[in-house]
């Protein structure tokens, strides 16, 4: 492909705060292949998004993005917010740098810094699929899967342990187990393609567009991000000794074949329940909501693959 002006978003706080330390190779192995490359650093949350919107609304439509999922869904966020009539004309590259890296992980982009820079010249540009979701009437979008309920539980954990400790992708398996005595199911309908599927007490949802989710666990196993569907991974009500068998299916990767999970194929998914929900995008909380609707945008933005 050609060796094109990219906008390189970085995230300090991404990981291990990784970035700060790697600075100096970050530039070397830039020199060394002749990259064309802006820096431009991450200040605070949303930030990442407010940048992205501002290089594609000034023409500059290849992003690279040095951070994590949770970095990628601002930058997508920051895409689809921007003036710029298609959206499928920006691009978006990565050089993981993020606790879960579940994105990168599914279409095999490596820590390896080099590696996955050198992707800016010998990358192949994919159109992959977007879903647009709106959550007690606002809009928001994602990349990888929003989860709700369990899910979500584990994301306000996962924020709350790296507060206080190290980070690295150990840290959902800790808040798993955290979160199993905190969360409680709830009673939701829950719709695919406007066909009622459900209607009864739900522990958690996740909704795949990619197949990983949590540091690399499978919840929605048959998602690819190019097929203009999601994938649904519904667990209903669950006793504790159900509970403690689901966490084993899903670190073993086999979730659906436990006897209280549903899953289904579809394009749109919607629950609403009378007390809230809590809500995760791409590792990024999104709060507590009753309704949720969440339909999928098919080729709406370029991926860097290897």
């Amino acid at each position: 492909m050609e060796n094109n002006k990219w906008c390189a978003i970085l995230n300090p706080y991404a990981g291990e705060k990784l970035l700060n330390k790697d600075l100096k190779k970050i530039h070397e192995c830039i020199k060394e292949l002749e990259l064309d490359i802006d820096l431009v650093w991450t200040q605070y949350k949303g930030h990442a998004a407010k940048i992205a919107q501002e290089c594609v609304e000034k023409g500059c439509l290849n992003l690279v993005v040095f951070g994590g999922d949770g970095t990628l869904n601002e930058v997508v966020n920051g895409v689809f917010s921007s003036s710029i009539e298609n959206k499928s004309d920006a691009c978006i590259a990565l050089v993981p740098y993020g606790t879960g890296n579940d994105w990168g992980r599914f279409w095999g982009i490596t820590r390896n810094l080099k590696d996955s820079l050198s992707l800016l010249k010998t990358g192949k540009k994919k159109l992959v699929d977007v879903g647009k979701a709106t959550l007690s009437g606002n809009t928001s979008y994602f990349l990888n899967a929003i989860g709700m309920g369990f899910d979500a539980e584990v994301i306000k954990v996962v924020s709350a342990i790296k507060k206080h400790l190290l980070s690295g992708g150990w840290i959902y398996s800790l808040a798993v187990f955290i979160a199993v005595f905190v969360h409680k199911s709830l009673k939701m309908s829950v719709f695919c393609d406007g066909k009622e599927v459900l209607n009864e007490r739900v522990y958690t949802i996740s909704v795949g567009n990619g197949c990983y989710t949590g540091g690399g666990l499978k919840q929605t196993p048959d998602a690819v991000p190019n097929d203009e569907y999601f994938h649904v991974t519904v667990v209903k009500k669950l006793s504790f000794k159900a509970i403690l068998l689901a966490i084993k299916h899903l670190f073993f990767g086999n979730l659906l074949d436990h006897p209280c999970v549903e899953s289904y194929k579809t394009k749109c998914f919607a629950f609403y329940s009378k007390i809230p929900f809590e809500i995760e995008a791409d590792g990024v909380q999104l709060g507590k909501h009753s309704d949720v609707e969440v339909s999928v945008l098919p080729n709406a933005l370029k991926f860097l693959a290897p």
